[in-house]
Protein backbone atom coordinates (compact mmCIF):
# COMPACT_ATOMS: atom_id res chain seq x y z
CA UNK A 1 0.00 0.00 0.00
CA UNK A 2 1.20 3.91 -1.08
CA UNK A 3 1.86 5.47 2.04
CA UNK A 4 0.18 8.50 0.86
CA UNK A 5 -3.36 6.41 0.02
CA UNK A 6 -4.83 5.72 3.61
CA UNK A 7 -8.09 4.40 1.74
CA UNK A 8 -9.25 1.42 -0.13
CA UNK A 9 -11.83 0.72 -2.42
CA UNK A 10 -13.18 -3.40 -2.43
CA UNK A 11 -14.96 -3.65 -5.32
CA UNK A 12 -16.78 -6.78 -6.56
CA UNK A 13 -16.63 -6.72 -10.03
CA UNK A 14 -17.89 -8.68 -13.48
CA UNK A 15 -16.92 -8.30 -16.91
CA UNK A 16 -18.86 -4.94 -17.79
CA UNK A 17 -18.07 -3.40 -14.35
CA UNK A 18 -17.25 0.63 -14.41
CA UNK A 19 -14.32 0.46 -11.91
CA UNK A 20 -11.81 2.00 -14.80
CA UNK A 21 -13.99 5.52 -15.30
CA UNK A 22 -13.53 5.83 -11.76
CA UNK A 23 -9.60 6.59 -12.02
CA UNK A 24 -7.60 9.39 -13.69
CA UNK A 25 -4.07 8.05 -14.03
CA UNK A 26 -3.18 11.73 -14.87
CA UNK A 27 -4.01 12.77 -11.12
CA UNK A 28 -3.51 12.07 -7.46
CA UNK A 29 -6.06 10.14 -5.34
CA UNK A 30 -5.89 8.73 -1.81
CA UNK A 31 -7.44 5.78 -1.97
CA UNK A 32 -6.39 2.08 -3.39
CA UNK A 33 -8.82 -0.28 -5.66
CA UNK A 34 -8.69 -3.78 -4.97
CA UNK A 35 -10.64 -5.98 -7.57
CA UNK A 36 -12.79 -8.83 -6.26
CA UNK A 37 -14.42 -10.53 -9.54
CA UNK A 38 -17.34 -12.81 -9.35
CA UNK A 39 -16.99 -13.96 -13.37
CA UNK A 40 -13.59 -13.88 -15.82
CA UNK A 41 -12.76 -9.91 -16.37
CA UNK A 42 -10.61 -8.08 -18.74
CA UNK A 43 -7.36 -7.37 -18.25
CA UNK A 44 -6.30 -4.64 -16.05
CA UNK A 45 -3.18 -4.31 -16.81
CA UNK A 46 -4.03 -0.46 -18.30
CA UNK A 47 -6.28 -0.31 -14.00
CA UNK A 48 -3.83 0.90 -11.31
CA UNK A 49 -5.25 -1.88 -9.03
CA UNK A 50 -5.07 -5.43 -7.79
CA UNK A 51 -7.16 -8.19 -9.13
CA UNK A 52 -7.82 -10.93 -6.99
CA UNK A 53 -8.80 -14.51 -7.57
CA UNK A 54 -12.61 -15.28 -9.39
CA UNK A 55 -15.02 -15.95 -6.33
CA UNK A 56 -18.52 -17.15 -7.75
CA UNK A 57 -21.88 -15.93 -6.79
CA UNK A 58 -23.11 -12.77 -5.29
CA UNK A 59 -21.83 -10.01 -4.14
CA UNK A 60 -22.01 -10.20 -0.34
CA UNK A 61 -20.70 -13.87 -0.84
CA UNK A 62 -17.44 -12.96 -2.38
CA UNK A 63 -16.65 -10.04 -0.32
CA UNK A 64 -17.53 -11.73 3.00
CA UNK A 65 -14.94 -14.52 1.75
CA UNK A 66 -12.25 -11.98 0.44
CA UNK A 67 -12.65 -9.80 3.57
CA UNK A 68 -11.89 -13.27 5.98
CA UNK A 69 -8.75 -14.76 4.30
CA UNK A 70 -7.02 -10.78 2.91
CA UNK A 71 -5.89 -8.96 6.04
CA UNK A 72 -4.13 -6.43 3.95
CA UNK A 73 -7.95 -3.91 3.81
CA UNK A 74 -7.42 -3.58 8.08
CA UNK A 75 -3.97 -1.45 7.09
CA UNK A 76 -6.33 1.13 5.34
CA UNK A 77 -8.43 4.00 7.46
CA UNK A 78 -11.53 3.61 5.35
CA UNK A 79 -13.16 0.91 3.19
CA UNK A 80 -15.35 1.63 0.29
CA UNK A 81 -17.68 -1.31 -1.23
CA UNK A 82 -19.38 -0.25 -4.29
CA UNK A 83 -21.37 -1.90 -6.84
CA UNK A 84 -19.62 -2.13 -10.18
CA UNK A 85 -22.45 -0.36 -11.72
CA UNK A 86 -21.93 2.87 -10.00
CA UNK A 87 -20.63 5.83 -12.35
CA UNK A 88 -18.31 8.26 -10.67
CA UNK A 89 -14.84 10.02 -11.08
CA UNK A 90 -11.54 10.37 -9.26
CA UNK A 91 -11.73 13.60 -7.83
CA UNK A 92 -15.33 12.40 -6.39
CA UNK A 93 -14.23 9.77 -4.73
CA UNK A 94 -11.03 11.69 -3.20
CA UNK A 95 -13.54 13.83 -1.94
CA UNK A 96 -16.03 11.22 -0.39
CA UNK A 97 -13.02 9.64 1.45
CA UNK A 98 -11.82 13.34 2.88
CA UNK A 99 -15.81 14.20 4.00
CA UNK A 100 -16.07 10.56 5.71
CA UNK A 101 -12.99 11.24 7.89
CA UNK A 102 -13.12 14.72 8.58
CA UNK A 103 -16.65 13.72 9.89
CA UNK A 104 -15.87 10.68 11.41
CA UNK A 105 -18.55 8.78 10.25
CA UNK A 106 -18.26 4.80 10.87
CA UNK A 107 -20.49 4.54 8.14
CA UNK A 108 -21.34 6.35 4.83
CA UNK A 109 -21.56 6.48 1.35
CA UNK A 110 -22.32 8.93 -1.48
CA UNK A 111 -25.35 9.94 -2.11
CA UNK A 112 -27.31 9.07 -5.54
CA UNK A 113 -27.06 11.27 -8.10
CA UNK A 114 -30.84 12.96 -9.60
CA UNK A 115 -29.85 10.44 -12.84
CA UNK A 116 -29.55 7.24 -10.60
CA UNK A 117 -32.23 4.26 -10.83
CA UNK A 118 -32.67 3.71 -6.88
CA UNK A 119 -35.01 1.62 -4.40
CA UNK A 120 -35.04 4.80 -1.39
CA UNK A 121 -35.81 8.00 -1.12
CA UNK A 122 -33.17 8.69 1.53
CA UNK A 123 -30.06 7.61 -0.51
CA UNK A 124 -30.85 10.33 -3.64
CA UNK A 125 -29.24 13.62 -3.63
CA UNK A 126 -30.16 16.29 -1.13
CA UNK A 127 -29.96 19.77 -2.88
CA UNK A 128 -29.89 22.00 0.21
CA UNK A 129 -27.24 20.24 2.18
CA UNK A 130 -24.23 18.94 1.73
CA UNK A 131 -24.11 16.01 3.88
CA UNK A 132 -26.73 14.36 6.51
CA UNK A 133 -26.66 12.10 9.19
CA UNK A 134 -29.45 9.42 8.79
CA UNK A 135 -30.37 5.80 9.82
CA UNK A 136 -29.59 4.48 6.73
CA UNK A 137 -26.81 3.79 4.48
CA UNK A 138 -27.63 1.01 1.29
CA UNK A 139 -25.60 -1.87 0.76
CA UNK A 140 -25.21 -0.77 -2.69
CA UNK A 141 -22.38 1.23 -2.23
CA UNK A 142 -21.47 1.64 2.07
CA UNK A 143 -18.36 2.86 3.13
CA UNK A 144 -16.86 2.15 6.35
CA UNK A 145 -14.51 3.50 8.92
CA UNK A 146 -12.05 0.28 9.41
CA UNK A 147 -12.43 -0.13 12.70
CA UNK A 148 -16.32 -0.40 12.36
CA UNK A 149 -16.05 -3.26 9.53
CA UNK A 150 -13.98 -4.88 11.52
CA UNK A 151 -16.87 -4.48 14.20
CA UNK A 152 -19.79 -5.50 11.95
CA UNK A 153 -17.84 -7.88 9.58
CA UNK A 154 -19.41 -11.23 11.27
CA UNK A 155 -22.88 -9.72 10.05
CA UNK A 156 -21.65 -10.85 6.56
CA UNK A 157 -22.14 -14.22 7.92
CA UNK A 158 -25.97 -13.73 8.15
CA UNK A 159 -26.94 -13.34 4.63
CA UNK A 160 -27.20 -17.19 3.18
CA UNK A 161 -28.61 -15.82 -0.25
CA UNK A 162 -25.12 -13.63 -0.26
CA UNK A 163 -27.39 -10.48 -1.73
CA UNK A 164 -27.74 -8.88 1.87
CA UNK A 165 -30.58 -6.97 1.88
CA UNK A 166 -31.72 -6.17 5.40
CA UNK A 167 -27.83 -5.46 6.71
CA UNK A 168 -28.34 -1.68 5.51
CA UNK A 169 -30.92 -1.74 8.44
CA UNK A 170 -28.82 -3.70 10.96
CA UNK A 171 -25.50 -1.98 10.99
CA UNK A 172 -26.81 1.32 11.36
CA UNK A 173 -28.66 -0.09 14.69
CA UNK A 174 -25.46 -2.15 15.88
CA UNK A 175 -23.83 1.26 15.40
CA UNK A 176 -26.84 3.14 17.72
CA UNK A 177 -27.49 5.44 15.41
CA UNK A 178 -24.47 6.97 15.46
CA UNK A 179 -21.75 8.36 12.75
CA UNK A 180 -24.05 7.01 9.92
CA UNK A 181 -23.78 9.74 7.04
CA UNK A 182 -24.93 10.45 3.50
CA UNK A 183 -22.45 12.54 1.27
CA UNK A 184 -25.04 14.54 -1.09
CA UNK A 185 -21.47 17.02 -1.90
CA UNK A 186 -20.44 13.78 -3.58
CA UNK A 187 -22.81 12.25 -5.58
CA UNK A 188 -22.34 9.04 -8.32
CA UNK A 189 -24.48 7.74 -10.34
CA UNK A 190 -26.12 4.25 -10.02
CA UNK A 191 -26.89 2.90 -13.74
CA UNK A 192 -28.79 0.05 -14.19
CA UNK A 193 -32.27 -0.74 -12.49
CA UNK A 194 -32.71 -1.81 -9.14
CA UNK A 195 -34.52 -5.19 -7.99
CA UNK A 196 -34.89 -7.14 -11.26
CA UNK A 197 -34.98 -10.43 -10.71
CA UNK A 198 -36.14 -12.96 -12.98
CA UNK A 199 -36.03 -16.04 -10.54
CA UNK A 200 -39.22 -15.52 -7.98
CA UNK A 201 -38.35 -17.91 -5.61
CA UNK A 202 -34.68 -16.29 -5.30
CA UNK A 203 -36.65 -13.02 -5.12
CA UNK A 204 -38.61 -14.27 -2.14
CA UNK A 205 -35.47 -16.01 -0.08
CA UNK A 206 -33.90 -12.23 -0.53
CA UNK A 207 -37.37 -10.92 1.10
CA UNK A 208 -37.30 -13.72 3.73
CA UNK A 209 -33.85 -13.40 5.04
CA UNK A 210 -34.00 -9.22 4.75
CA UNK A 211 -37.38 -9.63 7.14
CA UNK A 212 -35.75 -12.02 9.55
CA UNK A 213 -32.36 -10.24 9.80
CA UNK A 214 -34.71 -6.70 11.09
CA UNK A 215 -36.49 -8.74 13.15
CA UNK A 216 -33.71 -10.31 14.74
CA UNK A 217 -32.22 -7.28 15.27
CA UNK A 218 -35.71 -5.45 16.07
CA UNK A 219 -35.11 -2.45 13.09
CA UNK A 220 -36.36 -1.55 10.27
CA UNK A 221 -35.46 0.52 7.03
CA UNK A 222 -35.15 3.92 9.40
CA UNK A 223 -34.80 6.73 6.49
CA UNK A 224 -34.74 9.08 9.10
CA UNK A 225 -32.25 12.54 8.84
CA UNK A 226 -31.35 13.54 12.28
CA UNK A 227 -29.12 16.18 11.13
CA UNK A 228 -26.97 18.21 8.33
CA UNK A 229 -24.24 20.24 7.73
CA UNK A 230 -23.02 22.61 4.66
CA UNK A 231 -20.13 22.95 2.68
CA UNK A 232 -17.61 24.06 5.54
CA UNK A 233 -18.77 20.75 7.32
CA UNK A 234 -20.17 22.60 10.29
CA UNK A 235 -23.66 21.01 11.56
CA UNK A 236 -26.59 23.24 10.68
CA UNK A 237 -28.35 24.79 13.72
CA UNK A 238 -32.04 23.71 12.55
CA UNK A 239 -34.87 23.09 14.94
CA UNK A 240 -36.30 19.29 14.07
CA UNK A 241 -39.52 21.60 12.45
CA UNK A 242 -36.45 23.37 10.14
CA UNK A 243 -35.59 20.58 8.87
CA UNK A 244 -38.28 18.70 8.22
CA UNK A 245 -38.96 21.96 6.04
CA UNK A 246 -35.23 22.21 4.48
CA UNK A 247 -35.84 18.17 3.97
CA UNK A 248 -38.77 19.06 1.51
CA UNK A 249 -37.03 21.39 -0.13
CA UNK A 250 -34.27 19.91 -0.73
CA UNK A 251 -35.93 16.59 -2.23
CA UNK A 252 -38.56 18.60 -4.05
CA UNK A 253 -37.76 17.10 -7.40
CA UNK A 254 -38.49 13.46 -5.96
CA UNK A 255 -41.75 15.17 -5.01
CA UNK A 256 -42.35 15.99 -8.24
CA UNK A 257 -42.15 12.98 -9.88
CA UNK A 258 -43.59 10.87 -7.03
CA UNK A 259 -46.02 12.52 -4.39
CA UNK A 260 -46.48 10.29 -1.98
CA UNK A 261 -42.76 10.71 -1.11
CA UNK A 262 -43.92 14.29 1.23
CA UNK A 263 -45.76 12.28 3.45
CA UNK A 264 -42.88 9.11 3.63
CA UNK A 265 -40.49 11.82 4.55
CA UNK A 266 -43.14 13.06 7.40
CA UNK A 267 -43.27 10.44 8.92
CA UNK A 268 -40.10 9.08 9.35
CA UNK A 269 -39.26 12.76 10.51
CA UNK A 270 -42.08 13.02 12.78
CA UNK A 271 -40.72 10.93 15.69
CA UNK A 272 -38.11 14.21 16.12
CA UNK A 273 -40.97 16.50 16.13
CA UNK A 274 -41.80 18.53 18.98
CA UNK A 275 -45.58 18.68 17.93
CA UNK A 276 -46.12 22.22 19.68
CA UNK A 277 -49.36 22.98 20.01
CA UNK A 278 -51.23 24.49 17.02
CA UNK A 279 -51.63 27.95 17.53
CA UNK A 280 -55.28 29.71 17.42
CA UNK A 281 -56.06 32.77 15.52
CA UNK A 282 -55.76 36.03 17.20
CA UNK A 283 -54.04 34.39 19.77
CA UNK A 284 -50.88 36.92 20.45
CA UNK A 285 -47.33 35.16 19.49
Amino acid sequence: MSDRRRNLVLARVGAESLHPEWIDPAASRNWDLHLVPYQEIPDQADVDCVVADVIPGPKWTGLRQRLNEWDGWREYDQVWLPDDDIRADQDTINRMFEVAHELGFDLFAPALHETSHYAHFITMRHHTFFGRWVGFVEIMVPGFRTAALERLLPTLDLTETGWGWGLDSVWPKLLGYQNVGIIDGTPVVHTRPVGEMRDEDLRRRIHAESDALMARHDCRQEHTTFAAFGPDRKRLDLSPERLLVELVKGSQYLIDRDPRLLPWIVDFQSPLLSRPEYPVAGTPN
